[in-house]
């Protein structure tokens, strides 16, 4: 009797075993009914055809304002600084930005025009005297005709008449000398007051109290007339133009560097202070050609790509990039009439894979 109960049991527990596995087994495949199977889509991407049209590319960059009348001003005498014009002070030309300590030269003037005072009378008493000798020999002579005066009394007359004749010319020279002496130190009396040649903004070098030395630049003024720009670029910017409030300027090259930056010119009819910065547009190509979107360029292995859409799929060919601005590239070696890819460089990385391609 407990053997049938067992066999019981154990067909019992089968059955509810095999029940529940087909249970399992139908819910699976309800579940994977409901499923779709994904679809493999086609990336649309944006596509281009390049064509020779008039081409101007342009780079931002910073230019400074400056001026051929630009100065600086240095003292032509050593002198102490009395006065300085502070910075950034305006001035119209003529007015005064350094006065030099004069004292020096004043009481030279004085020195010396009390030696030609002197001199001065000097000479004209010995002008009296060759003038009453000059009379005496004239006696004499008339006396010696009669033997009036010895011979030798004639020939001390003439010594004498010639010493004081030399005696006039040294004073002469002397009064000469000191007059020029009078004149080079009036000149430089003159520079002791530095005016400003310009207008403009003053910018000091120095301060009150200093010693000016000659060569020695006090201050500089910034003129806001005859005025250029001072564009800086790397050297392998191949530029020829800025352009300036909408107007096409020509750059001039300085044949000078700064801090490895080639630098130019461009004159321009404006008047600016100087030592501004102001943006422009530096033209890295103008004339005709095939300007592509940087996204239609893949810079991969050290070379530029473009990548042609043929049939559904991708592939890249090397281009030479002749210049480039922020409007895009101008190349060469492009295949005339195939669709190019414009796309970020991800996506142009993603379409080399294989995957399929559909253009717009």
């Amino acid at each position: 009797m407990k053997k049938w109960f067992t066999y019981l049991v154990v067909i019992v527990l089968v059955a509810l075993v095999v029940v529940g596995g087909m249970k399992i087994i139908k819910s699976k495949q309800n579940s994977d009914a409901k499923n779709v199977k994904a679809k493999s889509y086609e990336m649309v991407v944006k596509t281009i055809e390049a064509k020779s049209s008039n081409v101007v590319l342009t780079l931002p960059f910073l230019a400074i304002t400056k001026s051929n009348d630009d100065v600086k001003i240095s003292s032509k005498v050593p002198s102490r600084i009395k006065y300085i014009l502070k910075s950034g002070k305006r001035v119209k030309k003529g007015d005064i930005l350094v006065k030099l300590d004069d004292e020096d030269f004043k009481t030279k003037l004085k020195a010396i025009n009390l030696n030609v005072r002197s001199l001065k009378s000097q000479l004209n008493s010995k002008k009296i005297a060759l003038k009453n000798l000059y009379k005496t020999h004239k006696r004499s002579k008339e006396l010696l005709s009669v033997k009036g005066v010895s011979k030798e009394q004639i020939d001390k007359e003439v010594t004498n008449i010639e010493a004081l004749k030399a005696g006039i010319k040294s004073i002469e020279y002397k009064i000469e000398e000191l007059i020029s002496n009078k004149k080079s130190i009036n000149n430089m009396l003159s520079y002791t007051t530095i005016k400003a040649p310009v207008s403009g903004i003053v910018t000091s070098m120095a301060n009150v109290g200093d010693v000016a030395m000659p060569g020695r630049p006090l201050v500089s003024v910034s003129s806001d007339t005859n005025g250029y720009l001072l564009v800086r670029l790397p050297s392998d910017i191949k530029a020829s133009a800025i352009i300036y409030k909408d107007k096409k300027v020509a750059l001039q090259p300085l044949n000078t560097t700064f801090n490895g930056l080639l630098e130019y010119f461009a004159n321009i009819d404006e008047s600016l202070a100087s030592n501004q910065r102001v943006e422009v547009s530096v033209v890295t190509y103008d004339g005709v050609g095939h300007m592509l979107p940087l996204d239609a360029i893949l810079d991969r292995d050290g070379t530029s790509n473009v990548l042609y859409l043929k049939g559904n799929k991708a592939y890249a060919e090397k281009i030479e990039v002749i210049a480039q601005g922020e409007e895009g590239v101008v190349v060469d070696g492009i295949n005339k009439g195939q669709k190019i890819i414009v796309a970020k460089p991800d996506i142009l990385l993603k379409l080399l894979s294989g995957i399929s391609v559909k253009g717009l």
